[in-house]
């Protein structure tokens, strides 16, 4: 073997390791996203579940189909938008005056720590 063939060898090897490791973290990528969303499946369900048994309740205590539509509505356009989701307002923390984030329910700012005032709102956005 001559001094090119050499070399080029060794650069194939290392395109081909290189190809290998990120085949490995491509894969591990799957599986870690296959995860999360068998997570969100189950949680769909669950959630999907409870709403079921509060509709059914509820319409056995006499609420109807258009109250329920008039109220998903009602609660969709909340954020000024008919897109089919809830999301909540932006909010500024009573000590910093910072923007909260939607998905925490501390400042990430000064550490502040807000109460939850409703059953939901550590769930909506």
């Amino acid at each position: 073997m001559d001094i090119g063939d050499f070399f080029i060898e060794s650069r194939q090897n290392r395109r081909i390791g290189a190809a290998e490791s990120s085949a490995a973290r491509a894969s591990q990528k799957t599986e870690s996203l296959d995860k999360r969303v068998e997570y969100l499946e189950e949680r769909l369900d669950r959630l999907s579940l409870i709403s079921l048994a509060l509709w059914t309740l509820l319409k056995e205590r006499g609420l109807t189909e258009p109250q329920l539509m008039e109220r998903i509505q009602e609660l969709d356009l909340r954020d000024g938008v008919l897109d089919g989701r809830v999301q909540s307002g932006l909010i500024n923390c009573p000590q910093c005056g910072r923007p909260l984030s939607q998905r925490h329910r501390k400042c990430l700012y000064c550490d502040y720590k807000l109460a939850a005032d409703e059953a939901f709102d550590g769930v909506v956005r």
